[in-house]
């Protein structure tokens, strides 16, 4: 079944990767934007000098997730991946990049197979405590490998790199306010955004106005994704019956 996909990957039109990576590029740009606005902001609080050094060192650290020793830090020591290069993953992943150097992982407290980057492939450990391996879980090697080939994720690390303290900031406001009001919220903070951009609009700001449609839009991406990555968890793990055989039942 995967020698069929080796030939179809080759086929790819020159213009896709840069193509691709811009797409990439767009996605990631709201929250890049927010998370630098922020941590420039946090890093004057340190003084113009030593300010300046720690703003320029997280942006000039985002580029070095670029390369491949970089990503590999990244995976091992942030996201803490462990190596899979025995694995039935690893195999597919041969067959499937013949000429390509691509790393592969296992990822905790994760699901299917996806890319990362541009030289790594991971599995989710749920998946793998889910079935080793399942039809469904080589056809996501496939989609996941065909996504690194044609630089679909390319950007990703750099992007989340300058967006974390802006990702980190919604993350502990989702730990802070209770799951249920997770909707309202996101709702609501649409709502507000929304009037703080007319208003700055109408006061001449320009730029806070940018940044408040950079929130709204950073909002809606997040919300794509969530749906996708559900989407790709149906797909890979195994589906659960939704009655079940009532037990120790006896007729009369």
């Amino acid at each position: 079944m995967l020698e069929g996909q080796v030939a179809v990957m080759d086929r790819r039109e020159w213009w896709t990767v840069p193509v691709n990576v811009a797409v990439g590029v767009v996605r990631g740009l709201p929250a890049a934007l927010i998370g630098v606005v922020m941590l420039v902001t946090f890093a004057g609080l340190l003084g113009p000098t030593w300010g300046g050094l720690a703003a320029l060192a997280w942006l000039t650290a985002g580029f070095v997730t670029l390369t491949r020793p970089g990503e590999r830090l990244v995976v091992t020591a942030v996201l803490r991946y462990r190596r899979a290069a025995h694995s039935w993953l690893a195999a597919d992943v041969h067959r499937l990049a013949p000429g390509r150097r691509i790393e592969v992982y296992v990822a905790p407290h994760a699901f299917g197979v996806f890319a990362v980057g541009d030289h790594t492939i991971a599995v989710g450990q749920r998946s793998i405590e889910a079935a080793t391996p399942t039809s469904a879980l080589h056809a996501a090697a496939v989609a996941a490998v065909a996504d690194l080939l044609a630089a679909k994720t390319r950007p990703q690390l750099a992007m989340t790199w300058w967006s974390a303290p802006w990702l980190l900031a919604k993350v502990t406001m989702g730990y802070l306010v209770p799951a249920r009001w997770h909707p309202l919220l996101r709702i609501l903070g649409c709502a507000l955004m929304g009037m703080a951009v007319a208003t700055c609009l109408r006061q001449g700001q320009p730029i806070a106005a940018a940044l408040g449609v950079c929130m709204i839009a950073d909002l809606a991406l997040a919300y794509l994704a969530r749906h996708q990555l559900r989407a790709a968890a149906r797909r890979t793990l195994p589906t659960l019956p939704r009655t079940l055989p009532a037990q120790g039942r006896t007729r009369s």
